[in-house]
């Protein structure tokens, strides 16, 4: 069934599908198909009505459905046909908290697949894990939408005679793969019964179970081959030739064709999901209260070491190393927190693509740009707070053009940690493997950002390659510029040090004069070697954006290209 529906992406394939006797084409099939997993997920943070209402919005023919007046009607009418009528409200849960049952989750990833009102809805074992009053429930579910003019297929094993009478057709498959019946079960499965009946099976007893029967059949081995006996079958030449007869000349006007491979358009797309999105994150507080209250914390622990030193004028040169030191633990501590705080979530959203790129609702592209606009104003906002209450505690305080490049680079920066998280996620399967991708990421940016190591200690060389494409090295230079070289407050200078001895090779003071002065922005370019330059600011924020973009574009083509289901 997988192979028929498009959702078996392992093992090799061989021979042909045909729809109404044309070749089987994806995008028309996906169009007009509806696929309800086995154990499908929905998005907890979602309401049944707002799950239902993004599929009908993203699969429905817009030629069909004219009004957003009309989709959300026919929500709410597929929504009743399921009886979850009085759940639209609800939010969808996860298993581990409050929420819809499991069963209640079955039929609400039927209605997902109704809202595109599909021609035939594939299911894969309705009844798995349901007990027998539920199983019941969801079988004449799918009974009521045949009767409706769909076409229902699936699998299911050992079911009860009562669910297994309500279908019409079966295809019985032994170990192998090989085809022992098909064909029309007939009432109370007589047809099915007087089949194998006619083949030497022993009589059914009176309140046997005719799928328990049929399987205690083709597994004895007193029965022999029932699949070379099927194939020399009247049902099987019956079969064949009504195939052939449709391969052979089939009807036009029953070709299934859509003049574009999604229904909606781009526009509409990236708008749906960006939403979809934005109420996620919105009622996610584990991930985004947690990363705002974080940042705020840190930034009040981290601006508290300077609290002694508020207002002063004059600077130790461990002071001032200190306060190089605090500015490069504020973008590595709270860009690591903006890392590992979006692993779990973009597992999530991946494992949610998957399905929905295999239905037809919309691809890579769409995605990629969703979750920029998702999440840019949870970056925007806690970098904002960080910077206001750190900056303002620690007494590092300038112009408004300081505070907005250092606002800046630290919001590019958590941008920055945020996107590759995700595409690492997007590139490898297991949660390890991305925190260990994650991990070489921080070790890079603590390494060559600029503090550890010095930069005039790594521009030629071995070193100059990694420090050069590092990320880190061009958010702590932005940062340690924007705020730090045009301060003119005094460091206390020490005759026959390193930092006397610059002062003095640099013109800035003379050898014999006595009480020789420099300022932080001297000591900045003492410190770095004379390679952070205020001058680099733009230039650094242009190179960021552009890793930015860099990262959006790898993560569009991981989403594509790589999968991991199967």
């Amino acid at each position: 069934m997988d192979v028929i529906a498009l959702r078996k992406r392992s093992g090799t394939i061989t021979g042909e599908v045909r729809v109404n006797g044309f070749p089987q084409d994806r995008t028309s099939f996906r169009r007009c198909s509806g696929y309800v997993e086995q154990f499908s997920v929905q998005s907890p943070e979602l309401t049944v009505r707002e799950t239902v209402l993004f599929s009908a919005r993203l699969r429905l023919d817009r030629n069909v459905i004219e009004s957003n007046e009309k989709v959300l009607a026919f929500a709410d009418q597929v929504i009743e046909s399921v009886e979850l009528t009085e759940l639209a409200g609800s939010l969808v849960g996860s298993d581990e908290g409050v929420g819809l049952s499991f069963e209640q989750k079955k039929r609400l990833s039927i209605a997902v697949e109704l809202a595109a009102s599909p021609s035939i809805v594939f299911l894969d074992e309705p009844t798995s894990g349901l007990d027998a009053r539920s199983a019941l429930l969801v079988v004449r579910l799918l009974r009521k939408i045949s009767n409706e003019g769909r076409t229902v297929t699936a699998t299911i094993h050992q079911p009860s005679s009562t669910i297994f009478g309500m279908f019409d057709d079966l295809l019985l498959l032994k170990r192998g793969g090989e085809v022992v019946y098909h064909g029309e079960l007939g009432e109370n499965c007589q047809s099915l019964v007087n089949y194998f009946e006619s083949k030497g099976a022993p009589e059914i007893a009176l309140g046997d179970n005719p799928a328990n029967w049929m399987l205690r059949v083709i597994t004895s081995e007193s029965m022999g081959d029932l699949s070379q006996a099927y194939k020399e079958s009247t049902q099987y030449t019956k079969l064949k030739q009504e195939l052939e007869e449709a391969k052979a000349s089939p009807s036009e006007e029953l070709k299934i064709e859509f003049d574009s491979e999604f229904a909606a358009s781009k526009s509409t797309r990236g708008l749906l999901i960006a939403q979809r999105l934005r109420t996620i994150y919105w009622r996610s507080p584990a991930y985004n209260l947690s990363r705002v209250m974080l940042s705020l914390m840190m930034a009040i622990i981290l601006g508290s070491v300077f609290v002694i030193q508020y207002g002063k004028d004059v600077f130790t040169e461990v002071e001032i190393r200190a306060r190089f030191s605090v500015v490069f633990l504020a973008f590595i501590i709270i860009g690591i927190m903006s890392m590992f705080s979006v692993l779990p979530v973009m597992t999530k959203i991946r494992d949610m693509y998957y399905r929905h790129s295999d239905s037809g609702m919309y691809d890579s592209r769409s995605i990629g740009i969703a979750l920029v606009l998702a999440e840019k104003w949870f970056i925007v906002g806690s970098s904002m707070l960080f910077c206001v209450v750190f900056l303002a505690i620690a007494d590092l305080g300038g112009s408004f053009q300081q505070l907005f490049w250092f606002w800046g680079f630290f919001a590019l920066n958590s941008a920055l940690y945020s996107y590759f998280g995700q595409l690492f996620v997007a590139c490898v399967e297991p949660a390890r493997t991305a925190i260990i991708l994650c991990s070489v990421y921080i070790g890079l940016n603590n390494f060559f950002a600029g503090l550890i190591v010095r930069p005039q200690e790594m521009n030629t060389g071995f070193f100059m390659l990694p420090y050069s494409i590092t990320p880190g090295r061009y958010v702590y230079e932005g940062m340690i510029t924007s705020i730090f070289s045009n301060d003119d407050r005094l460091v206390e200078v020490v005759e026959g040090d390193l930092f006397y001895d610059f002062l003095v090779d640099n013109g800035y003071c003379q050898a014999s004069s006595v009480g020789c002065e420099g300022t932080v922005s001297n000591y900045v370019e003492y410190f770095f070697g004379g390679e952070y330059q205020r001058d680099n600011i733009l230039r650094n924020a242009i190179i960021l954006g552009g890793i930015l973009v860099l990262a959006r574009i790898l993560l569009w083509a991981a989403l594509k290209y790589i999968r991991f289901s199967n």
